[in-house]
């Protein structure tokens, strides 16, 4: 998994409006966030950002250290052109929030996602979910030919404690571009 959010994020072309810091940082880094969401703030903690630093290291991007926490009711969320968003249980958006989702993904916005331990019930709540925010796209299973999986290193293999037939990673694509990668592991 380290290995796709490095290319994720690597393949990340961010309109200059998600481009920026904040107070105190460089004005042109790209900055990482970790979303919050629903009544109880719901992210998952357990979520490495150790794919920052590689990013850093084997390209020219100047990718902001560590994530900053991002509500999804907030506006804020849209000086983030990347985004995590995890979790375990079940859940449900708010409509503010899901119509921020929808807006952040249209506007050109990525996301990761991923099911916190491969939590089934934040897996199903998450598809609700995304498919309400997003009416008109569908996620799409990719395989390990896709674009993805070739843009800084070459991806011939992924590890799962899963066999590898059922191993699945999906994307949303909006306007020709990869908004969401998304992994139920």
């Amino acid at each position: 998994m380290r290995s796709v959010l490095l290319i994720t994020l690597c393949a990340l072309i961010a309109p200059p409006a998600l481009v920026g810091g904040g107070e105190g940082d460089d004005a042109s880094a790209v900055r990482v966030a970790m979303l919050t969401y629903g009544p109880d703030d719901t992210t998952s903690v357990c979520f490495s950002d150790e794919f920052i630093e590689t990013v850093r290291f084997e390209t020219s991007i100047d990718a902001r250290r560590g994530f900053l926490e991002a509500r999804l009711d907030d506006d804020a969320v849209f000086g983030h052109p990347f985004a995590i968003m995890t979790g375990e249980g079940g859940f449900a958006l708010s409509d503010d929030e899901s119509s921020r989702l929808g807006a952040y993904l249209s506007s050109g916005g990525f996301v990761l996602a991923s099911a916190g331990c491969s939590n089934a019930e934040w897996d199903a709540s998450f598809r609700h979910e995304l498919e309400r925010a997003m009416p008109e796209h569908e996620l799409e299973k990719v395989t390990l030919d896709h674009e993805l999986f070739a843009t800084i290193f070459t991806i011939a293999s992924l590890e799962s404690k899963k066999p590898a037939d059922e191993l699945a990673i999906e994307v949303l694509t909006v306007g020709g571009r990869v908004a969401l990668v998304y992994s139920p592991e």
